[in-house]
């Protein structure tokens, strides 16, 4: 007992002598302060602020289209694993839904990393216009990431600073207004420091011209008008256009075309998950998707018929024959189906990011956030909503004239609003706008709720077999719908996050 006695006392002496070199550095993980130093050091770190956006795009469909009256989903009554994604549709939202938890998770990942860049490149030794352009690319991707958040949970925390202690990591939710005013001040540097589009080779990157488009949607969704049309008609002197064909667009092999401003950059059969696979959610169901799509082996796509045109969304189109927006977008399926009780029969789909790939449930389609045409809408509401009709006029018509519609004329300032969001709807359809439109016009309550009653009076018209239907808690629209729950498991990390009203 005396010999272990004394071992033990040797061992504490051996130990609190020894603190300055029993300090090891990781072996598999580099500390921020031996890594930040060289310009290579920080670009690849700003690369790290990017990669979020690729699970936050090939998910963010479910909390905005999905949410609005432009989409459904088939009911599978023989598996009901889907039935978190579902919830999102009928508005019957529990606080643990895993795709609203994965959103805020990465929306804060990238802060985090943007915050990490943001405190340390300006004592790093390099090209200080090279800083810029990397401190612009890291302030764009913190504003786009509250702006996300934001819109989608109203007041929530606000971190400018990367945490050095746990307890720093637990903030209360703040005053939307003040997040705004963060997101507006980092989207205001952007436009001023970073590269225009010519000189921008990799897609995927911000661009002064991805800023100022970032900074007139905010300004239409604050409703300053007068700000909004000043940063899209700089958008106007940088080179970007309407392709002359719509599907183009989207094309994987045509990412670098002049109507996109910023998009999500993916890349398939790589070693990393780089890919994005949205497309496969979005056709029919099928034992065999390669139908479709043109790849095998067969393999089922189980969360397949989601984000499922609705009749709605089929009728919004004024001239199906004329308009290359419906074909380019909207594809139609009959045959066999795997679901119960369910057999496809002229099934609309997305058929919008449907293009050539080389291996199943992974494709190189990129998600297009801002694009040429969606600013020239911009411009026009910015300018409507400030008198200026005849102006407003021709930016709505040249997104009409693309499409291969005749001009259209308003009366006055209310008609043509109401034109305004119809062609959003239409040039727009399955880009995650429509939700963020109905909020912001303040349609959203009204329209879902008579979206909902739709469904609950025929639900066959909405891809439900005989005998199944929406729950009776499902559809019930309020204010308080408007905004996502927080999710339960960080407000039971951190104890200072209030709930949202109605969750």
């Amino acid at each position: 007992m005396k010999n272990i006695f004394l071992a033990i006392i040797a061992l504490t002496v051996i130990f609190s002598s020894c603190k300055k070199f029993l300090v090891i550095n990781p072996e598999l993980a580099v500390a921020q302060n031996t890594f930040y130093k060289s310009q290579s050091d920080f670009t690849q770190a700003v690369t790290g602020i990017y990669a979020p956006l690729q699970p936050i795009y090939n998910l963010d469909w479910r909390l905005t289209e999905l949410r609005s009256d432009n989409a459904y989903f088939f009911f599978n009554v023989a598996n009901r694993g889907s039935k978190p994604i579902e919830d999102l549709a009928t508005f019957s939202i529990e606080t643990n839904n895993a795709t609203v938890l994965d959103s805020w998770r990465n929306s804060y990942l990238i802060i985090a990393r943007a915050n990490t860049v943001l405190s340390l490149i300006d004592a790093a030794t390099f090209d200080q216009a090279a800083k810029d352009v990397l401190k612009g690319e890291a302030m764009f991707l913190r504003a786009l990431a509250y702006y996300d958040l934001v819109r989608k949970f109203g007041d929530v925390p606000l971190f400018v600073n990367p945490a050095t202690s746990y307890e720093e990591t637990f903030k209360s939710r703040i005053a939307a207004t003040a997040v705004y005013e963060q997101i507006l001040s980092d989207v205001t540097f952007a436009t001023t420091h970073l590269p225009a589009k010519t000189a921008q080779p990799i897609v995927g990157r911000a661009t002064s011209g991805a800023a100022y488009a970032l900074l007139a949607d905010i300004n239409v969704t604050l409703k300053k008008w007068s700000d909004a049309e000043a940063a899209a008609r700089k958008i106007l002197t940088m080179g970007y256009s309407l392709l002359p064909v719509y599907a183009d667009i989207f094309k994987p092999s045509n990412k670098a075309n002049n109507e996109l401003i910023f998009q999500v950059n993916y890349v398939e059969a790589t070693t990393q998950p780089l890919f994005s696979d949205f497309t496969y959610s979005f056709i029919p169901q099928l034992v065999n998707p390669a139908i479709l799509t043109g790849v095998g082996p067969a393999a089922r796509n189980g969360n397949g018929s989601f984000n499922v045109p609705t009749p709605e969304m089929l009728a919004s189109y004024e001239d199906k024959t004329k308009d290359t927006r419906y074909s380019s977008s909207i594809g139609f399926y009959t045959g066999a189906s795997p679901l119960v009780g369910i057999v496809y029969n002229q099934t609309p789909y997305v058929k919008k990011y449907l293009y050539p790939h080389a291996i199943p449930f992974q494709t190189n389609e990129n998600w297009p956030i801002y694009r040429y045409a969606e600013i020239l809408l911009v411009l026009a509401e910015s300018l409507n909503e400030q008198g200026k009709l005849a102006e407003a006029l021709l930016y709505v018509n040249m997104v009409r004239s693309r499409a291969g519609l005749d001009a259209t004329v308003a009366a006055d300032k209310q008609k043509l609003q109401e034109i305004i969001l119809h062609e959003r709807r239409i040039e727009l359809a399955f880009e995650n706008k429509r939700w963020y439109d109905l909020v912001r016009s303040g349609l959203a309550v009204s329209t879902i709720n008579e979206f909902g009653q739709k469904i609950k009076a025929n639900p066959g018209n909405y891809y439900y077999a005989t005998g199944n239907f929406p729950p009776p808690n499902t559809f019930n629209i309020t204010v308080n719908s408007l905004l996502l729950p927080i999710p339960v498991t960080e407000i039971i990390t951190n104890p200072q996050l209030k709930q949202n009203a109605g969750y």
